[in-house]
């Protein structure tokens, strides 16, 4: 949710005589990110009183406008993929490949089928989810060992040199 967005959700409060404040628009959205709606209520209010206010008409008025408007939407789902995360559906296609190995154990499918559902299955799955992607290669950083002893908490430590800095920010030596 942008300014823009606050901004009009107050302005539309303010035209039919209601006031939103930006901690209650703040504690929709927290609370939709929390499991518990009485976390959201108590980063925001850090007081007592969220009975109250969790029941407060104003404040279901708030959530029913800022849905209706899609300010809100389920943070588990993703809207491309008809309600459908798409780790959910990652999740169900691996189970799938699992499940016709299982049935060409027992002999329910012929080895021919299986092998080739589980090969579309995993040519969707590189395809849609980008799993060669998603893999990094390793990398080790070796630091440079110490060359300075703090003299606050008596440890070792790194102190950059002129010549790394010159090669670290890519600078040059005023003539």
């Amino acid at each position: 949710m942008d300014n823009e967005q606050i901004k009009n959700t107050i302005e539309h409060f303010n035209e039919i005589g209601e006031t939103v404040r930006v901690r209650d628009i703040a504690y929709s959205l927290l609370s939709r990110m929390f499991s518990d709606g009485a976390t959201a209520y108590r980063c925001l209010f850090g007081e007592d009183g969220y009975e109250e206010y969790a029941n407060d008409e104003m404040r279901n008025k708030l959530d029913d406008y800022m849905t209706q408007e899609g300010y809100i939407r389920s943070f588990s789902t993703d809207a491309d993929t008809g309600g459908i995360s798409f780790e959910e559906n990652k999740s169900a296609l691996t189970k799938m490949i699992s499940d016709i190995e299982h049935d060409m154990e027992d002999g329910l499918i012929e080895k021919k089928d299986g092998y080739a559902r589980i090969a579309d299955i995993r040519y969707k799955l590189n395809d849609k989810f980008k799993v060669e992607e998603a893999q990094k290669d390793k990398m080790v950083i070796v630091e440079k060992k110490y060359n300075h002893i703090c003299e606050r908490f008596r440890c070792e430590c790194y102190l950059p040199t002129k010549e790394d800095l010159m090669e670290m920010y890519n600078l040059v030596e005023k003539k």
